[in-house]
């Protein structure tokens, strides 16, 4: 779908944004659901802002230096931490994790390890989060050789604290590993059981049960997003899981909150600019996507956003101007031009009469999506607009070739597809009208009648079809013959259109009209049998009007011997 593929553009994350008390702890949240990349923005940027514990900032932001394999940086940070303030336990556990990763399996360093976790463990006696987060050190590093020693302070955090979140939280963390999101999403249930004010166990919850019961995650992460409104991890999840389930409308909405979070990043505003174009609210999108733009913030896509936009609002001159300011900006391996784009732009052309531009801009779909077979229509419609200007046989030719290729491209045997073989017959009736060379017409003329062949022996009763074979062939033998096929297919068309009770009476009475008078002609002067083309021009006179035509008529048929 475009729209995914437009908003996945969006999700690079920039520097944040952030202005409410404890904008720190949202990093801390963002860490905690396993976004190292958002969480060390946001510690990073609230890092020396007065509201912010840098104790804790410096503990989650060495342990995102940890998971990046950057054990220096780790270390500097836990040091840092300890000597902000030297009672807060957890520090202690990342200087463990480092003396333990650096000697995985070595006696001393695990027995040095141990003293840096015992440390901990004086200073925060009751805090069970503690016993947590050294069993997460053990899992982390090597779950197997330390198997005993995370279970031991698994058992020891229940002791402590059989109620702590974290402990079910961890958990439910090593099911998912193992695959078992039956007992992970339990675990983490049984988390938010003991504290619903953590974000953190519902956005798990959610993750583990989206794609298997979407309504029900969502429902959970509306919960704590209600709850908590001021949690930036919140109030994102679940506009996330609204897009992700292909609600629109809501994911807009759930952004407008997560944009008027002071703490929001830069990428959640081009996300709503897409969000609000696919909502239909293109006044609103077109506005933020200038103000982005303004600030080179995602430039391409802002400016492809500008152009859609404008498209949609049927601002058809500033809709070119924007779509030839967009083409000019360089393609990257992220960002590329889409079938999207240049159908958009080939509708905008053909608004504004520039036929030819237009299917230029559809060939150019067509190389960059050759699979989007729908795109030939769109191809066939502009060069038959562009042809029909000055009738160009060469244009008319392209407008057959590209819908036939639209035709040949899937199984055309049903009823409802019926308008599309209607229109290809048309598109070579236009050739065998405007080509010079007799090959191509005779082309034309051929695969015109197959197409209408096919659909009747399908027993379509569709007077359309006759009546243009007939007129095909007509024009193809041109004024001076007259056509025993045609003939045939004008009666085909007489019985079609008089067991038909939905054609309206002055179109039935203009289709009987041309065929009665075909055919009389065709026996006069083709056949030499004056009787019965009396027969059809009698026809028609008794369906035409009162007037000088029927009077006309009359006497024509009269003077007939």
């Amino acid at each position: 779908m475009k729209f995914k593929f437009i908003l996945s553009l969006a999700l690079c994350a920039g520097t944040a944004f952030y202005g409410n008390a404890d904008g720190y702890l949202d990093g801390v949240e963002y860490y905690q659901v396993g976004q190292d990349e958002n969480a060390e923005i946001v510690l990073t940027d609230n890092l020396d802002k007065p509201e912010t514990d840098k104790a804790v900032a410096y503990y989650y932001l060495g342990n995102i230096a940890l998971h990046k394999g950057d054990l220096a940086q780790a270390e500097k940070y836990f040091d840092l931490g300890i000597q902000t303030n030297p009672e807060y336990a957890f520090n202690y556990i990342g200087k463990g994790a480092i003396v333990l990763k650096k000697g995985v399996g070595v006696k001393d360093a695990e027995k040095q390890a141990k003293e840096f976790f015992k440390q901990a463990e004086k200073i925060d006696k009751k805090d069970a989060k503690v016993k947590v987060d050294i069993a997460r050190v053990y899992y982390d590093i090597d779950s197997v050789l330390y198997k005993k020693e995370l279970n031991d302070y698994l058992k020891d955090a229940r002791k402590k604290n059989e109620k702590e979140a974290s402990i079910y939280i961890f958990e439910g963390d090593m099911y998912a590993d193992q695959k078992d999101y039956g007992k992970s999403a339990g675990r983490y249930d049984m988390a938010i059981l003991f504290d619903n004010n953590r974000p953190v166990a519902y956005v798990k919850y959610a993750n583990t049960y989206f794609h298997i019961a979407p309504d029900m995650a969502i429902s959970r992460l509306k919960e704590i997003a209600d709850r908590q409104p001021n949690s930036l991890l919140a109030q994102r999840e679940l506009a996330e899981k609204y897009y992700e389930n292909n609600q629109w409308t809501m994911a807009a909405e759930q952004y407008q909150k997560v944009i008027d979070n002071p703490n929001h990043f830069p990428s959640d505003e081009v996300r709503y600019v897409v969000l609000l174009y696919f909502g239909e609210r293109y006044q609103e999108s077109m506005d933020l996507a200038r103000q982005l733009a303004a600030e080179n913030h995602s430039p391409f896509l802002m400016k492809r956003m500008l152009f859609l936009n404008a498209a949609a609002l049927e601002n058809y001159p500033e809709a070119e101007t924007l779509a030839k300011d967009f083409f000019t900006m360089q393609e990257t391996d992220i960002n590329t031009f889409t079938a999207n784009d240049y159908t958009t732009y080939g509708n905008v052309l053909l608004e504004l009469e520039k036929a030819d531009d237009a299917a230029v801009a559809y060939e150019n779909a067509l190389k960059v999506s050759p699979e989007k077979k729908e795109i030939l229509k769109d191809l066939s419609n502009a060069y038959s607009i562009a042809a029909s200007v000055d009738k160009n046989p060469a244009l008319y030719q392209k407008s057959a070739e590209a819908f036939q290729k639209f035709i040949d491209s899937g199984e055309y045997e049903k009823d409802y597809e019926l308008n599309d073989l209607y229109i290809l017959t048309g598109r070579y009736q236009n050739v065998i009208a405007t080509a010079q060379d007799s090959i191509a017409k005779t082309d034309a003329y051929k695969k015109g009648v197959e197409t209408i062949d096919l659909v009747l022996s399908k027993a379509t009763k569709d007077y359309r079809l006759s009546l243009r074979k007939a007129r095909i062939i007509r024009l193809y033998y041109g004024v001076e013959v007259f056509s025993k096929d045609a003939v045939d297919a004008y009666l085909l068309t007489e019985e079609i259109v008089n067991s038909d009770t939905d054609i309206a009476p002055e179109q039935k009475q203009s289709v009987l009209n041309e065929i009665y008078t075909y055919v009389g002609s065709y026996y006069l002067v083709q056949m030499q049998d004056t009787p019965t083309a009396k027969v059809y021009f009698e026809k028609a006179y008794e369906i035409t009007p009162e007037g000088p035509q029927k009077e006309q008529l009359r006497n024509y048929i009269d003077n007939l011997k």
